[in-house]
């Protein structure tokens, strides 16, 4: 035992003088039957013996009338003195964790806020005081009504949070621990990004919340910092964009002019080209969903000819023979435009994954009457350990992977994985028309 206690409390630090911050039932029954039982037994004592010694010494009744009363007062001010040793214990060690507790709340370097049974702000901790630029006179006994106006606490696309589902109202009703990301705007002006996290107090499971603590974590560094590289982001997409255009435009222009062994060089640059666009569209979707600004814009296409368009661009064919399988499927709610780089991305994965002359096949089928199905299908490489070489984190196979599932969720789609033998095919599940616009 004392091996551990050292293990826990280095630098010889005496654990008695911390608080025991385990569950277990520790009775206060026990320890107030021990105390009754040490004052009982010594109570029973003082009297036999006193007494026993009072009678064989005299007989006088007087005497020992006198005796008995000064006994009795002797019996009482032993037993006060019992009791005020018993009570200054406890109270100091009861004084002791309070202080204590109290004290490890204000160093917490997160904002936290007590809430009381009337769901009110009880206390607040100096790293809440700052945070919200607001005494802590004005913050006790602020409701959520008053919190809301005084601190117009909203989403992080700036739709204003109701009061009543603040994580520290809903807790209350809902259990917990429950959590959001929101942004506050403090007294003094500015903007606080905050993830605030929610969670009931109860002495037993099932109880409602005596106290509820509200824990606000500052991530507006993050926050800025995500801002800013979606800004770049969308940036540098859109400054790449012309360029690129530009290059394989004239590349278009001169490859019919070029000497035939040099038509290889034109038409790597412009596979290049194809590469990067397809890079730039899927930071430009990236950026927008990490915004929340994602637009998608579905029209009524037919499945088929979009497939087959894409299996014959040629940025595909200098490394694989591309193949379709295609059957009829229903017509799609969709945004031609994105669905299209979706597969295009799940082709990229293909190509990067599978050996160099495998062919790819591009399948497409209905599932039932309500959704269809796209699918790429090649030979992944024989050795595993080649795969983290291939998708590593610099490698924007993942990228596309992300862009790809996104795209699909927004079309009320999934994206699956199938393993056949030597085959394995990514799947692409959407919705028909009849479902999509139902």
């Amino acid at each position: 035992m004392s091996q551990r206690r050292a293990e826990v409390f280095p630098g010889g630090i005496d654990p008695r003088a911390l608080p025991d911050m385990t569950t277990r039932a520790q009775s206060a029954h026990r320890m107030a039957a021990y105390v009754s039982a040490i004052f009982a037994v010594a109570g029973m004592t003082w009297v036999f013996f006193t007494d026993v010694a009072l009678y064989g010494i005299s007989h006088d009744k007087l005497l020992i009338a006198r005796i008995e009363t000064v006994k009795g007062w002797t019996f009482i001010v032993l037993a006060s003195l019992l009791l005020y040793a018993v009570t200054f214990r406890g109270a100091a060690r009861l004084d002791q964790v309070r202080r204590l507790t109290a004290a490890a709340v204000r160093s917490i370097g997160d904002g936290v806020l007590l809430l009381g049974h009337d769901r009110a702000v009880a206390y607040a901790n100096p790293a809440a005081e700052k945070m919200l630029g607001c005494p802590y006179d004005e913050l006790v006994g602020m409701g959520a009504e008053e919190f809301s106006r005084r601190f117009r606490v909203s989403y992080p696309d700036g739709t204003v949070v109701p009061p009543d589902q603040f994580v520290s109202q809903r807790v209350f009703d809902e259990g917990g621990p429950l959590h959001y990301q929101a942004v506050l705007h403090p007294c003094g002006g500015g903007e606080v990004a905050i993830i605030a996290t929610a969670a009931g107090v109860r002495l037993t499971l099932g109880e409602p919340s005596a106290w509820v603590v509200s824990v606000m974590h500052d991530v507006t560094a993050n926050a800025n910092l995500e801002r800013l590289r979606n800004q770049f982001f969308a940036s540098a997409a859109h400054a790449l964009k012309t360029p690129v255009a530009v290059i394989k435009a004239d590349v278009q222009v001169l490859t019919p002019a070029v000497a035939p062994e040099q038509r290889k060089i034109a038409a790597s640059i412009e596979r290049q080209c194809d590469r990067i666009d397809q890079l730039v569209q899927n930071l430009l979707v990236l950026t927008r969903a990490h915004s929340h600004t994602l637009e998608l814009h579905p029209q009524e296409i037919e499945l088929r000819p979009l497939v087959e368009r894409i299996a014959h661009e040629r940025v595909w064919s200098y490394r694989h023979e591309v193949r379709t399988d295609l059957a009829d499927t229903p017509s799609l709610h969709a945004d031609q435009e994105r669905l299209a780089l979706a597969i295009r991305n799940l082709m990229y994965e293909a190509i990067r994954l599978s050996p160099a002359d495998s062919p790819l096949t591009l399948v497409s089928r209905p599932e039932g009457h309500d959704q269809v199905a796209v699918g790429v299908r090649y030979q992944p490489v024989a050795r595993p350990e080649q795969l983290g070489e291939i998708y590593s984190e610099y490698d924007d196979i993942g990228i596309g992977r992300s862009v790809a599932e996104t795209i699909v969720r927004g079309h009320g789609g999934s994206v699956t994985e199938e393993e056949d033998g030597s085959e394995t095919t990514r799947w692409i599940h959407l919705p028909a028309a009849a479902e999509a616009g139902a």
